[in-house]
């Protein structure tokens, strides 16, 4: 699982060759490309379709379709994930279910509760597939990988590697789903705050970067103390309905902790790799390499606890050094 997460988080970074100025930036309840577009595409939406061929592909959404060529890279997060044609480089995707109809150029890395290789499919070199069922009735050439519930090989490749997971097929599917389902409700939920508060964003960003220990630190011992007096509150009756209203707030800064580090996490790689990344995509590499070393075994939960507490010292920071940005201009 280690090599896999590992193996994983390389073929994303060198899914990053190209500035973010080259961006065409697309998004809404439903988006539809319908004319060529001879640039690097960023799609976030309920429906995404694209009907015409692309430079690369980053989609994010419930359903996403492609029925075009794409000359690059695809990376690819939702509920239901098609790709029909050809993709000239790799495909990274996650979804309830992931289906590949086309030819990929070079690696296939795919996770889904559904994950499906069809008889018109592909792989010019590796494929990496984790999921609850896994059918291949395409054609690997080099090494495919499957960890599953189950899988159904109808197809080929040059070397097969094989891990089948024994648990209870519904539970295990369900999970998967949920999970899957979770992550990209979390994504979608991150693209929405940078769209609509993209200042308030960069302040608790800014916070964060500017002092990672700092935020870190401050962070844990808010996790702590907070639980701790949760837990004083909820046991007497009087400081229930405070218990229950701190509860609600500190759910909320856990679940955007993440997003914060994401975007801090990806600023910080395009600086690595020297590439001007915007606030979307800057968040989209950070949370998917934040996600992929989250499964990785006994590490991935420190590295959880860590990016929880820095994004949660950031917020706080952030309220405590710049509280008019936060709350809007002080009364008067």
């Amino acid at each position: 699982m280690k090599r896999q997460s590992l193996i994983l988080l390389l073929l994303l970074i060198s899914l990053l060759p190209l500035p973010a100025p080259a961006l065409e930036t697309l998004s809404g309840g439903e988006v539809r490309i319908g004319q060529a577009i001879d640039d690097d595409v960023f799609a976030s939406g309920g429906v995404i379709t694209v009907d015409a061929p692309v430079g690369s592909l980053i989609a994010a959404g419930g359903q996403i379709t492609v029925n075009a060529t794409v000359q690059g890279d695809v990376i690819a997060a939702g509920g239901q994930i098609t790709l029909n044609s050809d993709v000239g480089g790799k495909v990274v995707a996650a979804g309830g279910t992931v289906t590949l109809n086309g030819k990929v150029g070079t690696n296939a890395v795919l996770t889904g509760g559904e994950v499906t290789l069809g008889s018109q499919s592909s792989v010019g070199r590796d494929a990496m597939i984790s999921g609850g069922n896994v059918v291949n009735g395409g054609a690997v050439a080099g090494k495919l990988s499957v960890k599953a519930n189950s899988f159904a090989n109808q197809g080929s490749a040059g070397t097969l590697d094989v891990e089948l997971q024994q648990r209870n097929a519904f539970a295990g599917t369900f999970l998967s789903v949920f999970g899957i389902l979770f992550t990209v409700g979390l994504l979608i939920l991150g693209l929405v705050l940078i769209r609509i508060a993209p200042e308030r964003f960069m302040v608790v960003e800014k916070e964060l970067t500017a002092s990672p220990l700092l935020a870190a630190v401050a962070g844990f011992i808010a996790l702590v103390a907070g639980f701790i007096l949760l837990v004083i509150l909820a046991i007497t009756l009087v400081g229930l309905p405070l218990a229950l209203f701190l509860g609600l707030l500190g759910g909320m800064a856990l679940l955007l902790s993440t997003l914060f580090a994401s975007s801090a996490l990806g600023r910080w790689t395009g600086t690595l790799l020297k590439k001007d990344l915007s606030g979307y995509v800057a968040f989209l590499v950070g949370f998917v390499i934040l996600n992929l070393l989250f499964r990785i075994p006994v590490a991935g939960f420190f590295l959880l606890v860590i990016a929880v507490s820095i994004g949660s010292g950031g917020i706080l920071l952030a309220i405590w050094h710049h509280r008019s940005p936060i709350c809007g201009p002080p009364a008067t």
